[in-house]
């Protein structure tokens, strides 16, 4: 199939389109910041447990420890859901911009708005849990034990839950990165290391997602001793702080260019 004219990318989408790359920009790295800085204990002191202490004693001190960071939490989840919205609003304007076969400037507006719903619902659907499951009150009678017990499976399941659907929403968003990479190709004035680190970020999302669903589980039947966090969150905290942000404002900048007339 022949390529096709992008559709007239006109000022107003051009101006659309340099407001969401700046957006995108800015709400990955400061929820990729804020979220870095949690799971560092830097926003909030982690928990101190007492020497000696049960688990029930154990699992209160943990809820009383997320009820303090919770804002800090909600802060780092609304901003990514919002990254992961203003990312798929950029859909129609990129389908604007490159020339293409139609199925596959389909494909870039497809996998971005997909990608999109599936991280903003996980984001919404962790934040929403988190803050009934990490509540520490609890009913001074014969369920205490059982219920804070029931509150930290709760507060385990929203995590999974939340990691899982995020690892969905990372691995189609990387099919949209090679798809933009390929479009840009076919485009002229498109700036060839753009789309060089289109395809950087499609792959590395990719192995993002792969490493981070996969390395946990492997690494526990294995016996490996290493720290799983640290190999899967130092890719990860590249891609989001500084490769996605980057790779926005890069977008903005070009997407400020007027073509030349012919």
């Amino acid at each position: 199939m022949e390529p096709t004219e992008p559709t007239a990318l006109t000022p107003g989408w051009r101006a659309w389109g340099r407001m969401l790359a700046a957006g995108t920009a800015v709400t990955f790295a400061a929820g990729t910041l804020l979220s870095a800085l949690d799971a560092l204990n830097v926003t909030t002191p982690e928990p101190e447990f007492a020497k000696g202490a049960d688990l029930p004693s154990r699992i209160l001190t943990t809820l009383e420890n997320q009820s303090e960071r919770f804002a800090w939490v909600l802060a780092a989840t609304l901003l990514a859901a919002a990254s992961f919205a203003l990312l798929a609003a950029l859909g129609p304007v990129l389908r604007r911009a490159f020339r293409g076969s139609e199925p596959q400037r389909s494909l870039i507006t497809g996998t971005l708005l997909m990608g999109g719903i599936i991280g903003v619902i996980a984001e919404l659907g962790f934040i929403g849990g988190q803050a009934v499951a990490s509540d520490a009150t609890y009913c001074e009678c014969a369920f205490k034990d059982a219920q804070l017990i029931a509150r930290s499976g709760l507060l385990d399941l929203i995590s999974s839950v939340q990691s899982w659907l995020t690892y969905g929403a990372v691995a189609i968003f990387a099919v949209g990165f090679l798809a933009i990479a390929s479009a840009a190709r076919q485009t002229e004035g498109v700036p060839r290391a753009w789309g060089a680190l289109s395809v950087l970020l499609g792959l590395l999302l990719l192995a993002v997602a792969v490493i981070n669903a996969g390395l946990p589980p492997l690494a526990n039947s294995a016996g490996w001793q290493i720290d799983t966090n640290l190999v899967a969150g130092v890719p990860s905290l590249l891609v989001l702080l500084v490769l996605i942000p980057w790779w926005a404002l890069w977008l903005r900048s070009w997407l400020r260019e007027e073509p030349a007339s012919t």
